[in-house]
């Protein structure tokens, strides 16, 4: 079994984090977004208390620490994420989606910390949104500089690694001088998936996304119950079918006789989404 944390300082801390986090879930449970302020202000001064008094400096900790700030503000942006979805914000949520699923990636890769119900949630809920291709920008840039040291990131001066960690702080590329922007690119696999095109939250891109939001707001289904979405292909008439006589001409305009045409075509293949909830219990989705 995977450790979930790299000290036992950290796996204290988490364990005394943890009822304010079941509390703060079974409030998103109950649409009680508004009442997360105190159990999120209860669980980050639980860690800054523990970062100005532990006064411990081993990277491990101090790793653990920056696991347990990401933990605290993937709560935070889950809730945000569902107030929007149920408040028919979809084009905000796609964004908190996204950051969601990057604090996912963070605490992964740092972590043993279980979330696989979140993730295993949020991808399929990823699914709902009309979202396939994404904008990338190629831009000229002069300088890549390190967030920690302040040098140039890609010079021998810099000793870090953009994307590790140093003493429980990341190290970034701050993008200086750009001199240029090259060109802008329609692409399938981006970096970051929030460079979409807009659309406004009544367009019928959203329907999917729309029906969870109606199924928990209408039905008093929970948040955390929601599953998956299970695609599936079936046969609906065509609404466009005629029927004729076997050699009259088709419908459809092009020239030929019904049964060399559209005769076979009554029926058309439809896609279909179905919204898959189940009883999940708040005991199982809390790291420790």
């Amino acid at each position: 079994m995977t450790r979930p944390l790299l000290t036992d300082t950290a796996l204290g801390v988490l364990q005394r984090l943890n009822p304010l986090i079941k509390a703060l879930l079974a409030a998103y449970n109950q649409h009680r977004f508004d009442a997360n302020e105190e159990a999120l202000l209860e669980i980050h001064n639980v860690l800054e208390v523990t970062r100005t008094t532990a006064a411990i400096e081993e990277d491990d900790f101090l790793t653990d620490l920056y696991v347990l700030d990401r933990y605290a503000d993937l709560l935070e942006t889950y809730g945000v994420l569902w107030n929007q979805i149920l408040n028919q914000q979809f084009s905000a949520s796609w964004s908190t989606l996204q950051g969601a699923l990057n604090l996912l990636r963070l605490i992964k890769r740092f972590s043993g910390l279980d979330v696989r119900f979140f993730e295993d949630q949020l991808l399929e809920l990823e699914q709902a949104y009309p979202y396939n291709i994404f904008l990338s920008i190629g831009a000229t840039v002069e300088v890549f500089e390190c967030s920690i040291c302040g040098q140039d990131m890609t010079s021998p001066e810099c000793p870090h690694i953009c994307g590790d960690l140093y003493k429980g702080v990341m190290a970034r590329r701050i993008v200086r001088n750009i001199s240029e922007l090259d060109h802008v690119s329609f692409v399938t696999h981006p970096e970051d998936k929030r460079c979409v095109v807009i659309y406004e939250d009544t367009a019928e891109q959203f329907k999917i996304i729309r029906y969870i939001a109606e199924l928990i707001n209408t039905r008093g289904l929970r948040v955390l119950d929601f599953d998956r979405i299970r695609f599936t292909k079936r046969n609906i008439p065509n609404p466009e079918y005629v029927q004729l006589g076997r050699n009259d001409l088709c419908y459809c305009g092009s020239g030929n006789k019904f049964k060399k045409c559209c005769m076979p075509k009554e029926n058309v293949e439809s896609n279909r989404a179905d919204i898959v909830f189940g009883t999940t219990s708040i005991e199982d989705i809390v790291a420790v």
